[in-house]
């Protein structure tokens, strides 16, 4: 449906929340395409956790970290309950939702808002709850930012869902039935792409990376939950020829321990510790692997870029679900021991053409849902057609007219 020129612009709110990159990454993701592809439209964007007040943010980001880094058994419990305990699910669509619902009418307040995408569970939970008691008429869309759905995501009211693979529709159905499913990937907001040969050594030379080397990029994310110590000195013992890049996100205490790691391996330039990265996208277009441990925002961002994913030691819960999901659908490798990675990278190394078959797996996903229209999942209508001028007639006094060889003018 294209829109007449003089409705007003279509109205977008974006919600996400402030734990790790990867909401803010898909919600950036969102806002690019978008923007991109319907420039007259109204967009905003709000983070949940600032809205809610009360240190939520630290709060809730303090209780994600302590429970995966530090409590690995309750987090996989907690994670059970959501899916199998009716008051667990009954707590978080009613109570936590009217919490959020609260915060966020003031987001909601004024001329009235076409779509609203959430890129975080909670303020799902919170648009929905909005919904089922009639108090917002915008269309709703999630967008699990993980490969695994999982039943925090989801929550009755919501009109549809964006995953970020086949396999995850289903799961997605079941879950809401009452909802649409659609595939839109990657939802990567930087000009992450697949590259050839060339160009990645021009990028090596660039970041001064040998062109022959096996160059793994090892990460934990932006809070490095996990620790990605073990990658390291798995990567670095597999072959002299592998070198390796560490990235600790905002983790300073990880950065100090990985240089003090290669001054004990004697790994000289073959680990790199950088600070915080912000052209992501040049950096994996000069890696072969990406060994990661959830499969959130940066295992999109490596299949984006054509590059291998490695799930090394999968975070519990949505980590695990996610590693699962991504070896069903031959996007990624899952190791789940130090001595499993060392093996892996030793056998890309001797058979160059199997790693060469995992680049070309990444790249096709990269590029097989990336054509479906944003806008026109999020319901959003197709800008309006440019008026088409019609051709002026001059006069006969018009100067503007075409003037004939040989006349008195």
């Amino acid at each position: 449906m294209t829109r007449p020129p003089t409705d007003p612009p279509a109205r977008v709110l974006i919600v996400s929340g402030d734990i790790g990159q990867g909401h803010e990454a898909v919600a950036c993701a969102v806002h690019t395409t978008v923007t991109r592809d319907r420039p007259d439209c109204d967009i905003r964007v709000a983070e949940a956790f600032a809205r809610m007040g009360h240190g939520s943010g630290p709060v809730f980001r303090w209780l994600f970290e302590f429970a995966v880094q530090w409590t690995p058994l309750l987090q996989e419990a907690w994670y059970g309950a959501v899916t199998h305990s009716r008051l667990v699910r009954w707590f978080y669509r009613e109570v936590m939702g009217a919490w959020v619902a609260r915060a966020l009418r003031s987001d909601l307040a004024g001329p009235p808002t076409d779509v609203v995408v959430s890129t975080h569970q909670l303020a799902t939970a919170g648009l929905a709850w909005l919904r089922r008691r009639g108090l917002l008429d915008a269309r709703i869309v999630a967008a699990v930012c993980d490969f695994a759905p999982h039943a925090y995501w989801t929550y009755p009211g919501v009109d549809e869902y964006l995953v970020l693979d086949d396999l995850a529709r289903e799961p997605t159905r079941r879950m809401d039935p009452g909802a649409h499913v659609t595939v839109r990937s990657p939802l990567v907001g930087a000009p992450f792409g697949p590259v050839g040969d060339r160009e990645a050594r021009a990028v090596r030379r660039e970041l001064g990376l040998p062109h022959d080397a096996l160059v793994v990029v090892v990460t934990a994310g932006s809070l490095g939950l996990g620790g990605v110590a073990g990658a390291v000195r798995a990567a670095l013992a597999a072959d002299p020829r592998c070198h390796v890049v560490a990235l600790c996100g905002r983790d300073e205490r990880a950065r100090t321990r990985l240089k003090a790691l290669r001054a004990r391996m004697r790994a000289g330039d073959r680990l790199r510790v950088p600070g915080w990265v912000d052209d992501v996208p040049t950096l994996l277009a000069a890696a072969d692997v990406v060994v990661n441990n959830s499969g959130g925002a940066t295992a999109q961002e490596a299949l984006a870029s054509g590059r291998t994913l490695v799930i090394h030691q999968p975070l519990p819960g949505h980590g695990r679900d996610s590693a699962r999901l991504l070896g069903a659908a031959g996007l990624a490798r899952t190791c789940r021991r130090p001595r499993e990675l060392t093996a892996l990278l030793r056998s890309w190394i001797a058979d160059p053409a199997a790693l060469a078959a995992a680049h070309t797996r990444a790249a096709r996903w990269s590029v097989r849902h990336a054509r479906v229209d944003l806008a026109a999942v999020l319901g959003l209508p197709a800008p309006a057609p440019a008026p088409v001028e019609e051709p002026a007639v001059p006069g006969p006094d018009d100067e503007r007219g075409p003037r004939l060889v040989g006349s008195a003018r």
